[in-house]
């Protein structure tokens, strides 16, 4: 996390992280264009791969999902909504 991060509210810093982890998952995909967030093609085939994450991480104690207090449901929850939030395709996919 940044410098600034303590202007972020607690939903924003979980939605954050639970970004990250689909990130690192491959649940979700980063342009390299404009580093825009989309969801990956493949979604249902790494939605195992990312539940294995969360519980690893949670099970594990790592300091960056401290956030969510060992709560795997919080963290499966909240990177199911930040799936729903983002876009299918980047804009840099169209031009």
């Amino acid at each position: 996390m940044g410098f600034l991060d303590f202007l972020f509210t607690t939903r924003q810093k979980k939605e954050k992280i639970a970004t990250q982890i689909g990130l690192d998952s491959g649940l979700f995909e980063m342009c390299p264009v404009c580093h825009g967030v989309t969801e990956a093609r493949n979604q249902i085939g790494v939605q195992q791969k990312t539940h294995a994450l969360v519980h690893n991480l949670i099970t594990e104690n790592d300091p960056k999902v401290a956030l969510f207090n060992a709560d795997e449901a919080d963290l499966n929850k909240t990177i199911a909504k930040v799936a729903k939030d983002l876009p299918y395709h980047c804009i840099c996919e169209t031009i």
